[in-house]
């Protein structure tokens, strides 16, 4: 059978150089790709443009080529943002929980500044509750998200095929972060009405331990407004993620408390690592991503909470 031309195969020589580099990233260094007749049948292209694409990302510092002979040629080096751009991948589309926390400021500032680094820029949006934003790399809408490592585990068999780089404890929710939101005056009410927020797993779930065995009411409400709403009177308590406020809570009158029933530390515990998610099978999300260090996020954390602290916008949050 004659090999098509890459015209006729609907491939110009750009669209060969781009499959090409899709496909180096899925070789890591040391193994083996695909023959130039392999590319050649996959794109119907010629020998010519073949072996000129594979000279092109040589040439531009992409990739390092050793051929072995019978064993074949393998990838002895590669850049991996550079693969990136060179297969035409555009942007990294990356979908980061509601802002406001300092800990996941401090993720987006690591994974962006990382991935800058290799050349490849990243494009945020935010979105509230763990499903929604799993959904949206599943759907392949996103290339990542970030997620607690218990909200991944809670949803994993809705989404079959996705996978994490675990940032280590305390990344997502920092020791003392989570604490119940209360009027600092005003009597509360029986029964306690809790605001809750289903579109969260971490919320739902650390509010229905902190309160399990209380007499409560729960109240529709996103966490990120739980101060508010309790100021206003919508709710008695409410479980919050302590952030930045221009005002410190105690002195819009708000009384804050750590979490501290045994249930609700034992959900602390599962939930406090932060883990960037992305699709098992999509070597080029993954390739980039291992360049992300956890060490790297634990420094950020560690300085944007002490200048937070410093700053006085959350020292009344770290509860003596």
């Amino acid at each position: 059978m004659s090999v098509r031309s890459a015209k006729e195969a609907g491939f110009t020589k750009p669209d060969v150089r781009a499959h090409v580099a899709r496909v180096l990233l899925t070789r890591e260094v040391g193994q083996r790709i695909p023959t130039v007749q392999e590319f050649q049948t996959a794109t119907g292209s010629g020998t010519g443009t073949v072996v000129k694409a594979l000279r092109t990302l040589e040439t531009g510092g992409a990739v390092t080529l050793t051929a072995r002979g019978h064993q074949g040629t393998v990838v002895s080096d590669r850049d991996v943002g550079k693969l990136w751009n060179a297969a035409e991948l555009g942007n990294f589309r990356l979908v980061m929980p509601a802002s406001g926390p300092l800990e996941q400021q401090a993720i987006l500032d690591v994974v962006q500044g990382t991935l800058r680094d290799l050349g490849v820029s990243v494009v945020v949006d935010y979105r509230p509750g763990a499903h929604n934003r799993l959904e949206e790399v599943y759907h392949e809408r996103a290339h990542a998200t970030v997620t607690s490592a218990g909200a991944l585990a809670q949803h994993r068999e809705s989404f079959p095929g996705l996978t994490g780089v675990h940032l280590g404890p305390s990344t997502f929710y920092s020791s003392g972060s989570l604490v119940v939101v209360e009027h600092a005056s005003r009597p509360p009410r029986q029964p306690l009405r809790v605001g809750i927020d289903h579109s969260s797993y971490d919320h739902q779930k650390l509010s229905e331990a902190e309160f399990a065995g209380a007499p409560v009411e729960y109240v529709e409400c996103p966490f990120v407004v739980a101060p508010a709403a309790v100021l206003a009177g919508e709710v008695d308590a409410a479980v919050w993620h302590s952030m930045p406020t221009v005002i410190p809570p105690e002195l819009a009158g708000l009384r804050l408390r750590p979490v501290s029933s045994p249930p609700a530390l034992d959900v602390v515990r599962e939930i406090s690592p932060a883990v960037i998610v992305t699709r098992a099978i999509e070597p080029g999300p993954n390739a980039l991503l291992r360049h992300v260090r956890a060490a790297d996020v634990t420094t950020a954390q560690s300085r944007l909470l002490k200048m937070a602290a410093t700053d006085g916008f959350i020292g009344s949050l770290r509860l003596r």
